[in-house]
């Protein structure tokens, strides 16, 4: 539901830029900082720009998002379909809101030479930012919450800046202004957020004698009786029907760890038993 309020806020953003605003600081001085990025261009800065043109590119997002699409439904033992219904869906609306946003506004790309041929669309938003940080943002996002390890945090950075650098590209090489890439990594950002409230798992308590894993606990430690007194500790209470179990497998669990001043057990018997 908050999908059309971000589009119809993207389209009064770029009018603003395009009308009342172009003429206030620091959309007056958006002209000098593409002249200064066109001034300062360099053989090795123009291939490393080039390189980040194309992994931002419509080719190389559609085709990386696929990739890891499938990789996240047939690589995992269970394949996670919330984590890429997320990513593709975070692709795809982005890519649809931007295209809104250009229709509405119209803005001429930046008065300095051009590295790369001008598309038909608006200036206004940077589809190469937005498309990069909705992909590898997405990635990321996944990196932290479905990979375990410090690793994944480094991970995550990495990914993070390619959208960053890809903005940065978009003016070195003449193709957009520096509010255009603001929108663009905006607008991915918060289809991000949206997507990732939408559709990814929250975390649920795993059920008693359940670790994280799904794998069942040790009967050791799922039936370690527990100290009652302290801060939200629970009694725990063995129940051993008659028929079923012997006092030779109860004692040894009811007696299980160091005895404790505090912890009671409890014992159901054959109704002659007090509970103790």
């Amino acid at each position: 539901m908050l999908l059309p309020f971000l589009g119809a806020l993207m389209v009064w953003t770029g009018l603003l830029i395009t009308g009342p605003a172009a003429a206030r600081w620091p959309l007056s001085a958006e002209g000098s900082v593409n002249a200064w990025f066109a001034g300062h261009r360099t053989g090795a800065a123009t291939a490393v720009s080039e390189w980040l043109t194309l992994i931002a590119s419509t080719e190389s997002v559609i085709g990386v998002t696929l990739l890891s699409v499938v990789g996240l439904v047939i690589l995992p033992r269970v394949p996670r379909w919330w984590e890429a219904g997320f990513l593709g869906a975070s692709v795809a609306v982005q890519s649809v809101l931007f295209l809104i946003v250009t229709l509405c506004v119209e803005r001429p790309r930046p008065g300095v030479p051009h590295l790369d041929p001008a598309p038909p669309t608006s200036s206004f938003p940077s589809g190469h930012a937005g498309a990069s940080l909705a992909l590898y943002g997405g990635l990321a996002t996944l990196a932290v919450t479905g990979l375990r390890g410090r690793w994944r945090y480094a991970a995550a950075g990495v990914l993070l800046v390619i959208p960053l650098a890809v903005g940065a590209s978009r003016l070195y090489r003449g193709m957009h202004h520096p509010s255009d890439v603001v929108g663009g990594l905006v607008n991915g950002a918060c289809v991000l957020l949206l997507m990732a409230h939408a559709l990814l798992p929250r975390e649920r308590p795993a059920p008693a004698g359940v670790s994280r894993s799904g794998s069942p606990l040790s009967a050791s430690r799922s039936a370690r009786p527990a100290v009652v007194g302290g801060q939200g500790a629970r009694q725990v209470a063995v129940v051993r029907p008659p028929l079923a179990c012997s006092r030779q497998v109860a004692d040894p669990v009811r007696g299980h760890g160091p005895a404790q001043p505090h912890r009671r057990a409890a014992e159901v018997g054959d109704g002659r038993t007090p509970l103790r």
